[in-house]
């Protein structure tokens, strides 16, 4: 009776052994099979995140809207303010042909006469011409020396020197003479007006009042 347990027990092994040697990869699929499936750990759930599935033409409205933003910064880019320009910036050529009289006129000069104009702005090169002439009242004409004056071309700073009894420059300046031409460049009158004055003084009032005939012009 033992013995045919034996028996039996070693013709079970060698059917068992039989079994799985003929089909091994059906019987390792089914083990598999049954196996729980590992998901994704907390932390790379954590990390992936839920994946959205766009909706039909999503990628179209975001495309669109980043058009429209990119267009929208390049239209609405501020211009470059310029900063507060220089005086000298606002130069500009002086038009051809402009050409004032100043002073046209014969006058009496007892111990000093003065006349002035001015320069207007953006003036790059203006310049002063003239004569003049001068004699004493007696005399019709002289071309001696009893009608000399002297005679003065003074800006606004230099005029309110001369008028306080201040030494002061010139910008032009004939000292006892009674026949005179001038042609003076002046200084670039910038963003303002510049005014100036024609001076002519009587170097010898003691000898009486002394006749000038002048004319002058500015070119700007």
């Amino acid at each position: 009776m033992k013995r045919l347990g034996w028996l039996l027990l070693g013709g079970l092994l060698v059917f068992g052994y039989g079994y799985v040697r003929e089909n091994p990869k059906q019987k390792l699929l089914a083990l598999l099979k049954h196996l729980p499936q590992a998901g994704p750990t907390n932390a790379e759930a954590t990390r992936i995140g839920p994946q959205a599935t766009p909706e039909p033409g999503a990628k179209a409205t975001v495309a669109g809207a980043l058009a429209s933003w990119m267009h929208k910064e390049e239209t609405s880019a501020p211009e470059r303010s310029p900063g507060k320009p220089h005086p000298s910036d606002h130069i500009a050529a002086s038009p051809v042909g402009s050409t004032n009289s100043i002073l046209h006129k014969t006058f009496a000069v007892t111990t000093l006469t003065k006349f002035s104009f001015e320069i207007p702005p953006h003036a790059a090169s203006p310049k002063l011409h003239g004569a003049f002439r001068s004699f004493v009242q007696q005399a019709v004409q002289s071309s001696d020396d009893s009608g000399n004056v002297d005679f003065l071309v003074l800006n606004q700073q230099q005029y309110a020197d001369l008028a306080t009894g201040r030494q002061s420059e010139a910008l032009f300046s004939a000292e006892s003479t009674h026949d005179q031409e001038v042609n003076l460049g002046l200084p670039v009158s910038q963003d303002q007006p510049q005014k100036y004055y024609l001076v002519f003084r009587n170097s010898s009032a003691a000898e009486g009042k002394k006749l000038v005939q002048a004319d002058f012009t500015v070119d700007f």
